[in-house]
């Protein structure tokens, strides 16, 4: 028996040939660009932009990371620099996933809010994207409401 790092006699210590002779498959990662929700692959990510009374809203749908991280700053931006002044609502109603990239953006966003004299909220996010607001202490620098109502008629701070 081999004892080398705690392993003992596991598949780790069998050579390939053994292990198809045995009927076990070797050892390979699967990786998905997208993951697939009940069959069908999703999009990497949708943003729908909306004029509202009270400013506009970014709807957000799919996942935010590496590979959506520039169509995200480039959406945000937009909508920040022809609202100055004004109000910008980050709707996370469908966003399932945001990585350390789409963080980095809402940075650059509250950011470029601040610059514009603007206001960026996060409305209605998924309890997976509130933990990692919380987790970052982003929900401390960017407002994060229930609803995209509540973040359009919210009034004003001056700690944004």
């Amino acid at each position: 028996m081999n004892h080398q790092l705690g392993y003992r006699g596991n598949a780790l210590n069998v050579p390939v040939d053994a292990r198809a002779r045995r009927g076990m498959r070797p050892a390979s990662p699967v990786r998905r660009a997208r993951p697939d929700y009940a069959g069908v692959a999703m999009p990497a990510l949708t943003i729908s932009s909306t004029l509202h009374d009270g400013g506009r809203v970014l709807a957000l749908d799919g996942e935010i990371d590496l590979a959506t991280e520039s169509r995200f700053q480039d959406a945000v931006t937009e909508a920040l620099i022809t609202q100055p002044s004004g109000r910008v609502v980050l709707d996370c109603t469908d966003l399932r996933f945001i990585d350390s990239s789409g963080l980095r953006v809402l940075i650059r966003a509250h950011k470029t809010a601040r610059e514009q004299q603007a206001v960026l909220a996060i409305a209605s996010p998924l309890q997976r994207v509130v933990q990692t607001l919380r987790i970052t202490a982003l929900d401390t620098r960017i407002p994060v409401f229930g609803t995209v109502s509540e973040a359009l008629a919210a009034p004003r701070s001056d700690t944004n």
